[in-house]
């Protein structure tokens, strides 16, 4: 066996949490009104004026949904450039610091969120007559489920970096 090959769990749907799903339903649905918007455009030569500004928005909630899943899983995209050459004390130091880091963009980003709510409640879609709040208030839900995994996450690495510096001394 390759050292690049992992072995991957089985599917189990009990693992699913409500975000996967929440993630599976908007992505089918975006397959199913993309598919027939490309059917009607290319066989029928019509088209539906509304598919286009749904599938945008709802692939926008998707990433937030997708972006929730990987705060939970924490798979997010990071630079480990520097995780190679320092020391694990340091390193541990650094982890809590970019996880607090990520707390404060994530809060930042809910706030606004929040600001702008109340400003686009009076604006609709410009095909369907649906208002452009729930769309925002589903980015603020996946935004908050972050913010709750990240400070998770943060303190789950806060406690790690207490319990090996504790050891540490204990060697000493």
């Amino acid at each position: 066996m390759d050292h690049f090959e992992t072995q991957v769990p089985a599917m189990s749907l009990k693992n699913l949490h409500i975000e996967d799903w929440f993630c599976l339903i908007i992505f089918w649905g975006l397959a199913v009104i993309l598919f027939t918007q490309f059917f009607s455009r290319y066989v029928f030569n019509f088209a539906f004026g509304w598919s286009e500004e749904l599938s945008r928005y709802l692939l926008i909630v998707l990433a937030f949904a997708g972006a929730s899943i990987a705060s939970r899983n924490t798979s997010h995209i990071a630079m480990t450039l520097f995780h190679r050459w320092l020391p694990n004390g340091l390193l541990g130091k650094l982890q809590v610091a970019i996880e607090c880091f990520n707390v404060l963009i994530i809060g930042i980003l809910g706030y606004f969120c929040l600001q702008i709510i109340p400003l686009i409640a009076p604006h609709s879609l410009a095909s369907l007559q649906v208002s452009l709040t729930w769309v925002y208030v589903l980015l603020l839900v996946f935004i908050l489920a972050m913010l709750i995994r990240t400070i998770r996450v943060a303190i789950d690495k806060t406690k790690m970096l207490n319990q090996c510096q504790s050891r540490q001394q204990e060697e000493c």
